[in-house]
This record gives C-alpha cells, structure tokens and sequence, in this order.
C-alpha cells in the first residue's frame, strides 16, 4: 500500500511539472508576421513615438533583409499589445492605413420646398478624418499569444516584419 501511495504522488507530481512547462512555453516561440515596406521602429513602451530613446530601429540591409535583433523587452499597454512604427508613409500621405476615421455622424437630408413639403431625402453623412502619421512613422501594433513583453524582430524581403515572442 505505501508503494502505490508513492508511486500515485510520483505520478500526480510529474503530472503537475509537466504541466506547469506546458503552459509556460505555450507561446514560446510564435512568431508574428506583419508588414511593412520600409523602416520599423520597436518603442520601448506602448504609448511612445520612434523618436523615445531606446527604440529599436530595423532597417533593410541592400538584399531587402535584416539579422534577427537581440532579445529585448518592451511595456506593453493594457490591452498586452507592442506598438510599433512603420515609416513607409513618408511622401505617401494619401496611402489609406495612415486614416483614422475622427468623427462619424449619419442623419437624413431632405430638400424642403416653400409649402415646407420634403423631397428628394436621402442619407446625408458627416465624417471627419485624420491622419495616425507622426513625422511620416504609421503606428502599428501587434500582441503575442502569451502577451509576451520579451521579443526580438528582423525584416525580410517583400515588406516582411516578423516578431518573435520570447515569453515574460
């Protein structure tokens, strides 16, 4: 009886180590892949511009690539995401990922005539746009499956951005 007891506490605790390794490195090692047909810029935290001290600039090399950076950590915001900055932007104003749509109101319109008889109504939208580009860099963000803050990156040819999620 005390050798089964053993071995059922044996048993039970490999049981818990393995799956406590399982879900550390569940999203060891994802890789996410995004685009970008120029410069990247890594910020240190979420809410920074590629100008903060301590961001990580990519920059292809003249085959279109990069070398994988060393790991380094990054502050995600609240909702576990790294921003990241794209300078493809620059003399391309009207490229539509640099639009955010600022205010958006939908009401009818209708030509009223003088016996105050509507006609001809219709939908009539008022939208106001801006623009996200700070000195031609597009924010961008991404977010590992663990919501991993340990990464590192590179550029690949054909506008490739990947980023690797390292864990915490």
């Amino acid at each position: 009886m005390k050798s089964l007891m053993t071995n059922v506490v044996r048993l039970v605790a490999a049981m818990t180590i393995t799956l406590a390794v399982t879900a550390t490195l569940a999203h060891a090692g994802e890789t996410m892949t995004d685009r970008c047909s120029s410069e990247v810029a890594i910020v240190p935290a979420f809410g920074d511009q590629p100008d903060t001290i301590g961001t990580i600039i990519l920059k292809r090399g003249p085959n279109g690539t990069t070398d994988w950076t060393p790991p380094f950590t990054v502050q995600l915001s609240s909702g576990g995401r790294i921003r990241w900055w794209c300078h493809s932007t620059t003399g391309n104003a009207f490229d539509p990922g640099t639009w955010r749509v600022k205010d958006l109101k939908v009401g009818v319109g209708c030509q009223i005539f003088a016996d105050g008889q509507p006609e001809s109504c219709g939908p009539a939208p008022d939208i106001k746009l801006g623009s996200s580009v700070w000195n031609g860099w597009t924010p961008e963000r991404s977010r590992c499956g663990n919501r991993s803050n340990r990464i590192r990156a590179r550029l690949g040819t054909g506008r490739l951005l990947q980023i690797e999620c390292l864990g915490h």
